[in-house]
C-alpha cells in the first residue's frame, strides 16, 4: 500500500495505491536441477488505487464576468473544476533464466512486457553476470536495454557494474555504478552505495 501527493503551489491532489505481485520459482531449464536456479516467472499489478484530483485555494479566483462592461461587480467568488485522473495502472509480465550457475559464476537473463493505461506497451531486456571472489565479496557486471517498442521511447542502453565487499561476517558494503542514456536528459551516471547489517 502506498500514499501518492502531488504539490503545485497551494493546491494539492492525493491517493492510494497497492503494488500487487506474485513470482514462481520452478524447474524449468534449471541446469543443475535445483529450483532456486531454474526459471522464475512473474507478474504484477502497480498502481491500482484512487483516483486523484487537485484541490485548494488555488482553484478559487475573483471572475469579473463582464469585464468590458461599466457597473457590474468585478469580483464574483469563482472556482475552477479540475478533472480527476487514474493512476498510470501498469500490468507486468516477465521470466527471468539463469543459463550460467557454477560455485563462482551466475549469469542471469531477464525480460519483462508491460501493459500500462496510459502509454504504449512495451518490453525491457536485461542480463546480469556475478562472479563471486572467495574471502572477498561478489563483482557484477550489468546491462540492459528497457521500453523497446514503445512509441517515441526516450531510453536507450543502460550498463553497470557493482562490487559487494563482505566483512563482519555477513556484513556488507556494496558499491553500484549505472550508465544510461534518456533521450533529450543525454548521459547519465548513477551511483549507490549500500550497508547491510
Amino acid at each position: 500500500m502506498k500514499y501518492i501527493r502531488s504539490n503545485i503551489w497551494h493546491s494539492s491532489a492525493s491517493a492510494f495505491a497497492l503494488d500487487l505481485g506474485v513470482l514462481v520459482n520452478t524447474k524449468f531449464f534449471s541446469f543443475n536441477g535445483q529450483e532456486k536456479d531454474g526459471m522464475n516467472i512473474g507478474m504484477s499489478i502497480s498502481n491500482y488505487g484512487t483516483r486523484m484530483k487537485f484541490d485548494g485555494i488555488d482553484v478559487y479566483q475573483p471572475i469579473d464576468v463582464s469585464e468590458y462592461e461599466e457597473g457590474n461587480y468585478g469580483d464574483v467568488a469563482g472556482q475552477f473544476r479540475p478533472s480527476e485522473w487514474e493512476l498510470p495502472l501498469i500490468f507486468r509480465i516477465g521470466i527471468a533464466l539463469k543459463p550460467i550457475v557454477s560455485n563462482f559464476t551466475n549469469v542471469t537473463i531477464a525480460a519483462d512486457a508491460l501493459h500500462p493505461n496510459n502509454n504504449s506497451e512495451s518490453i525491457n531486456l536485461g542480463c546480469s553476470m556475478d562472479n563471486t571472489i572467495p574471502g572477498f565479496g561478489v563483482f557484477s557486471l550489468r546491462g540492459g536495454v528497457k521500453a523497446l517498442y514503445m512509441d517515441s521511447s526516450q531510453y536507450g542502453f543502460t550498463g553497470g557494474l557493482g562490487i559487494k565487499m563482505y566483512y563482519l561476517g555477513n556484513r556488507s558494503l556494496s558499491i553500484d555504478y549505472a550508465y544510461k542514456t534518456i533521450g533529450i536528459l543525454g548521459d547519465i551516471h548513477v551511483y549507490t552505495v549500500g550497508i547491510s547489517f
